[in-house]
């Protein structure tokens, strides 16, 4: 490894420093950008389902805590290498923090997330337990990749420590990717197989949910490919550090996105659940009691309350008042559809 420069010894700055300095510019700016939008998430979530069970809630704000911490870190970062250190082109060249809330932190939130999906596969058919499990493997090999990788680049630079942080890093990245694209097209099929016997409502209802599968996990894999080829394709470059910077932000997005959807689905879904058009003197005692409650824990594949709920619905002129009950292990029943796609009413 080279020797420091002497102290007082100003190093010119080099002319292509726009290229070198442009990554970590961009990739912060986007951070904060994201984190607005998780912002406005979690106040939709807060506003939207204040009955959700305590477990879900403790996730979703300490999502949020984390994230707000890794914010002001990279605030801290930027205020360094572009404040404190403007002109400075040795004190740019420092990592700073951004090892911990880039590869280290960016690995345990796509942990969390790809979890709950491995969560959600298993609901919605628990004989998918293996493809579960080998999910949960590629997330785990990923969060160590991303573990490894942020505290390899704290370490002092030299060409050992270079060759194993390539390791990690490329073990991040592919294994975000790896587990993103099992989890979109797992949910996909077996949500798309269940319903082709359900009718329109329940049909329009799954789309919306593999629409938004898709669409959330397509986001998470293009930006883990992007930085794959910019490591791979760019040595010697910070090119892969931008979107690197706002792999956490998404994973954290999507989470909230998933939940918050649920109000969505309820308001364009196609049902009239708990709408004042459907005449309650048509439904049992028991359906007015919970008319209020605006969840739709289908949607999610979460048990969101306990208990037994009761939903009211018209369809083709009917009034269908269907009973949904959790188990104690906190899994909903319609939840896990059923392998001999009886149809169903929401």
């Amino acid at each position: 490894m080279s020797a420091p420069p002497p102290p007082g010894l100003v190093i010119p700055v080099p002319p292509n420093i726009g290229q070198i300095a442009a990554s970590q510019l961009i990739g912060s700016l986007l951070n904060f950008c994201l984190y607005g939008v998780m912002a406005v998430q979690v106040y939709v979530y807060r506003l939207s389902f204040p009955n959700d069970k305590p477990a879900i809630k403790w996730m979703v704000y300490s999502i949020f805590l984390v994230e707000t911490v890794m914010t002001t870190l990279n605030g801290y970062d930027m205020y360094k290498w572009f404040a404190e250190g403007f002109g400075n082109i040795v004190a740019f060249g420092a990592p700073g923090i951004s090892p911990f809330y880039t590869p280290f932190m960016g690995g345990v939130m796509a942990l969390v997330v790809q979890s709950f999906f491995c969560y959600r596969i298993y609901i919605i058919k628990r004989q998918a337990w293996p493809l579960c499990i080998f999910i949960g493997l590629v997330s785990l090999l990923q969060c160590a990749g991303g573990m490894g990788g942020g505290i390899a680049a704290l370490l002092a630079v030299n060409e050992v420590h270079d060759q194993v942080r390539t390791i990690f890093v490329y073990s991040w990245l592919i294994g975000d990717m790896v587990a993103d694209i099992f989890i979109a097209g797992t949910m996909s099929y077996l949500l798309m197989s269940a319903s082709r016997q359900q009718h329109k409502q329940t049909n329009d209802i799954v789309k919306r949910i593999v629409r938004l599968t898709i669409e959330t996990n397509v986001a998470s894999t293009g930006v883990a490919i992007l930085s794959l080829i910019l490591f791979f394709g760019t040595p010697n470059t910070t090119y892969f550090i931008c979107p690197t910077m706002v792999l956490a932000k998404l994973y954290a997005n999507t989470l909230l996105v998933t939940f918050n959807n649920r109000a969505f689905i309820h308001q364009t879904g196609g049902t009239t659940a708990h709408s004042s058009s459907v005449n309650d003197s048509y439904a049992p005692r028991g359906s007015r009691a919970t008319a209020s409650r605006k969840s739709l824990p289908f949607s999610a594949g979460l048990g969101l309350d306990s208990g037994t709920d009761t939903f009211t619905s018209t369809y083709n002129g009917k009034v269908t008042v269907t009973q949904h009950s959790m188990t104690a292990s906190d899994t909903y029943d319609l939840g896990r559809l059923p392998d001999s796609h009886k149809p169903s009413h929401l």
